[in-house]
């Protein structure tokens, strides 16, 4: 973990399925895009060491587009036995629906989701700049309720405005609801566990994208703009589990 200073500039970072089977996970660099008011810096308490907020007027240009993380599509490393072996299941888990809608109350959000696949060039799609652009579901991640970590991506900025979809992401905190609507008519409750930020060259792979014993979910985004090169470095994951579901 590292420096989580300037929380506010985050955009959305790149994610992959559950098993690890087609997909090496490590997190290249943001590229440009709106950075938000330095004045409204975060106060949310996220785990690992702080640094000065970013000084004032080091926001790129409006007009930059935001350039999104996207993993590779070299195959990952084979996992240890250990790494391989199938979880015991843990908690309430749903059959596979595509999701519809996210929200999250205490961000005064709801955001329709669509399908993220990946492009030519075998890397993950991720969802349009323009300013009122909805978060995505990652398609070749477990759905939300699924056993695994189902990956939704979401922007904090925009091409012509500061606030993105997950402006906020970076607030919550343990123990947060939020839910997906299911194209089946679920609506799945999940709680924030915890969160946390990671250097792009230090990222976690197994740990955010590996087999999990239970549904669980992760909220991603980057941040950690720095003005000197215009560039992000760093990623914030959200952590939820499926808490509870019912009949929207």
């Amino acid at each position: 973990m590292v420096n989580t200073s300037s929380r506010r500039g985050r955009l959305t970072a790149s994610a992959a399925a559950a098993l690890l089977t087609s997909l090496t996970l490590g997190v290249a660099g943001c590229g440009q895009a709106t950075a938000p008011n330095p004045s409204s810096s975060a106060s949310a308490t996220i785990p690992g060491p702080t640094t000065a907020p970013q000084a004032a007027g080091a926001a790129p240009p409006s007009s930059a587009a935001p350039t999104l993380v996207s993993p590779s599509s070299t195959p990952a490393a084979t996992p240890s036995p250990a790494q391989a072996a199938q979880p015991q299941v843990q908690g309430q888990i749903l059959p596979a629906s595509a999701p519809v809608t996210l929200s999250i109350p205490d961000l005064g959000v709801t955001t329709e989701l669509m399908t993220l696949g990946r492009d030519a060039n075998g890397e993950a799609e991720v969802p349009p700049g323009e300013a009122g652009s909805p978060a995505g579901w990652y398609k070749f991640s477990p759905t939300p309720g699924e056993l695994g970590p189902s990956v939704i991506l979401g922007h904090v900025n925009t091409t012509t405005a500061p606030e993105g979809v997950f402006y906020g992401l970076h607030e919550l905190s343990e123990g947060q609801q939020f839910s997906v609507t299911r194209a089946d008519g679920t609506v799945a409750v999940f709680a924030v566990d915890r969160s946390e930020v990671f250097n792009k060259d230090a990222f976690p792979t197994l740990a955010v994208y590996g087999n999990t014993d239970r549904a669980e979910i992760r909220l991603i985004t980057c941040g950690g703009y720095e003005p000197s090169t215009g560039e992000f470095t760093e990623n914030t994951v959200v952590y939820g589990h499926l808490l509870s579901s019912h009949t929207g």
